[in-house]
């Protein structure tokens, strides 16, 4: 019996040994995870982004180790403006920009190059039906991209004298402790990400503009996606679909502009660049009108003193330089015609 008490008394030390063992190993756990990394505060001004804060849901912090490591992703959620963010010792690349890399924050863009910074793109997703226009193997249209914004650094080092003083103001439980963690570590609280979208305007002035029900048309020679980085657009030509939604009249109530502006990655450039436009006229008999065909590439005027770059085409005033006048049948059935009940209307590509 002697033994048998013995034998019970040594299980039982061993058993809390052992648990003993394990709660010290995830203390240290913690503790070391703690003490390898320093705390990185990150400010973002989003002020020229052209992505509204108010409708931005998450914004990212990528952190790319030279030492060609996995990139490390950080997410703003509760606060888009500020972050502190644990950071190993080591040497990165840094990107930021609004949102995150996964499918359900965007309408319209996808990430590719994502393991690398300089190949960290943002791609336009096809629109293989785009309610008025069908999808041609010859003319792959693209869904107008959403508001994107990003900032770059290339060379952020994080030193052990960096770690310790950070966790050194944290631990002093100072009320100024952020103040002093941005003044010990600057370097990603000078944050303001620019836009990697831009914008594009087209306007068309039509004789007998009222005679149509809708406007549509494509245009291309659209870069196909944009470099985050750089803002360099990737070298891949796309073209957009769109609605002529807007109408002025002249004082006849019959002529008159016709309007739309949307958002594009950018408009290639090149010796051998072309930008065509096509439109299409539903006429308010039902029937199309002759389809009008543009070269704007000596048209297209690109505005840079706005926060996003926008790029402006006039059509229908002149015969000169890819342009011509754009006269419909008159229909005689009244001035003001509006076209907002027929967005849906399907125009198959000729």
């Amino acid at each position: 019996m002697k033994n048998v008490k013995i034998h019970k008394s040594i299980v039982i030390i061993l058993l809390i040994a052992s648990v003993l063992a394990i709660d010290a190993c995830t203390r240290r756990t913690l503790e070391e995870e703690y003490l390898e990394t320093a705390l990185i505060p990150v400010c973002i001004d989003w002020s020229i982004s052209g992505a509204s804060l108010e409708r931005m849901h998450r914004a990212s912090v990528w952190l790319f180790p030279l030492n060609g490591n996995a990139p490390l992703e950080f997410r703003l959620e509760r606060d888009l403006t500020y972050q502190e963010i644990s950071v190993p010792i080591g040497t990165y690349s840094v990107l930021v920009f609004n949102e995150t890399v996964e499918a359900n924050d965007w309408d319209a863009i996808v990430f590719s190059g994502t393991n690398r910074y300089e190949t960290f793109a943002a791609m336009g997703i096809s629109d293989a039906v785009r309610g008025f226009y069908t999808r041609s193997e010859d003319l792959p249209l693209l869904k107008n991209p959403d508001p994107l914004a990003a900032w770059s650094l290339n060379r952020f080092e994080v030193t052990l004298e960096m770690l310790n003083r950070t966790r050194e103001i944290v631990r002093s439980y100072s009320p100024s402790y952020r103040d002093m963690l941005i003044s010990e570590v600057p370097d990603l609280t000078i944050v303001k990400p620019l836009p990697r979208f831009e914008r594009i305007q087209i306007t068309a002035y039509v004789t007998n503009l009222y005679s149509s029900m809708q406007v549509t048309g494509t245009i291309d020679g659209m870069a196909a996606g944009v470099y985050m980085v750089s803002g360099e657009m990737v070298p891949a030509s796309a073209a957009h679909a769109f609605i002529l939604n807007a109408r002025v009249y002249d004082n006849n109530e019959k002529d008159g502009t016709t309007t739309r502006t949307f958002n594009i990655f950018g408009r290639l450039h090149g010796l051998t660049t072309q930008h065509l436009m096509n439109l299409d006229f539903l006429l308010v008999d039902g029937t199309l009108h002759p389809r009008e065909e543009f070269d704007v590439t000596q048209l297209l005027i690109t505005r840079t003193d706005l926060i996003v770059n926008t790029h402006i085409i006039n059509v229908g005033y002149d015969n000169n330089n890819g342009d011509h006048l754009i006269e419909l049948p008159d229909m005689g059935m009244g001035a003001g015609i509006s076209v907002d009940g027929w967005d849906e209307i399907v125009i198959p590509l000729q």
